[in-house]
Order: C-alpha cells, then structure tokens, then sequence
C-alpha cells in the first residue's frame, strides 16, 4: 500500500516540473515580445498619441 502514494506523488512532481518548464518557455517568449515591441517603438516620443491600436488597426 506504500507504494501507491510514492507512484501518485511521483507522477504529480513530473506533472508539475512539465507545467514549470512550460510557463518558463512561456516567460521567455513574452519578455522577447515586450522587447520586440520596445524596438519597434523605441524612436516614438511615448507622450504622442498612438497611430494604431494594439491590434494594428489605425487610430481615428
């Protein structure tokens, strides 16, 4: 009967140690976006209004 709850919290710690390497990979995809959206906006003055809305579509 030991056996069962090492194999069931075996198997939560690989389960949790895949989600923790997938919000990592997450992690570092969004801090690669923010950075590429910090390029394309570096020469901006950040107190004019925008030109286009966040989904590219251009402001009125």
């Amino acid at each position: 009967m030991s056996e069962q709850p090492n194999c069931l919290q075996a198997e939560m710690l690989a389960e949790m140690k895949k989600q923790t390497a997938l919000l990592e990979r997450m992690e570092t995809h969004q801090a690669m976006l923010i950075q590429a959206l910090e390029e394309d906006q570096g020469e901006q003055d950040p107190d004019a209004r925008p030109l286009t809305y966040m989904d590219g579509t251009p402001c009125r």
